[in-house]
């Protein structure tokens, strides 16, 4: 049996409603650097691997928990979030700014469809979330985490619970729309276990490492 802990990042400057540039350098903010500190100090054991998204607020929120664990293995993954709007439009902007381009975006439902330079379709975070999972379970690592970000790690959960249908127009919206109703905390996450061949999304898990409820992501 295999455990991946996929853990969104502290609070950031996007998160809290400041304008940002480049999907990759938005930094923590002083609230988000306290969140990461505290996380580290929640884990009682050593995982056997540590891994993060290379965009800065996710290395920001697992070098804490690296730190902690200097004897564990650190590697940075191809689980960024997923930049749906292209950058080049949007340099300078705030989430409130974006928020009708990217109602657009999701109403559209069309998981090929491409924004623009710098951005990806909802195909291809499927098949980042495709990659990662096989990664990990070629990996000899048993207890692994994984920092990284809300809507990639919510992907990863939907993959798991739809299959090759995660994608399709009706259930993409539907992605959407849980993810706004229901959005993921900063420092939570999902528990995943692969056994038997197969992933199954435990329960949702929060700040400090606990089993808080099961959800319309889970598959238990």
């Amino acid at each position: 049996m295999k455990i991946a802990r996929l853990i969104r990042h502290a609070e950031s400057a996007a998160n809290a409603g400041l304008a940002t540039t480049a999907p990759d350098s938005i930094p923590l903010t002083e609230k988000g650097q306290l969140q990461a500190r505290t996380l580290a100090e929640s884990f009682k054991s050593a995982p056997d691997l540590i891994i993060s998204s290379p965009f800065e607020r996710a290395i920001a929120t697992a070098l804490p928990t690296a730190a902690h664990f200097p004897h564990v293995p650190f590697e940075l993954w191809p689980v960024e979030e997923f930049t749906y709007l292209s950058p080049n439009r949007f340099a300078g902007t705030t989430q409130t700014d974006r928020q009708p381009h990217a109602q657009s975006y999701w109403e559209n439902g069309d998981a090929a469809m491409i924004d623009g330079p710098g951005a990806e379709s909802f195909d291809s975070l499927l098949g980042r979330v495709d990659a990662m999972l096989a990664k990990l379970v070629d990996h000899d690592a048993k207890d692994i985490l994984v920092f990284s970000h809300g809507q990639f790690i919510r992907a990863a959960a939907w993959r798991i619970k739809h299959g090759d249908h995660a994608g399709s127009h009706d259930l993409m919206r539907e992605f959407r729309a849980i993810d706004v109703r229901e959005p993921l905390r900063n420092c939570w996450g999902y528990h995943l276990v692969f056994d038997d061949g197969r992933w199954t999304v435990e329960y949702q898990i929060d700040s400090s490492g606990q089993e808080k409820f099961i959800d319309d992501f889970c598959t238990r």
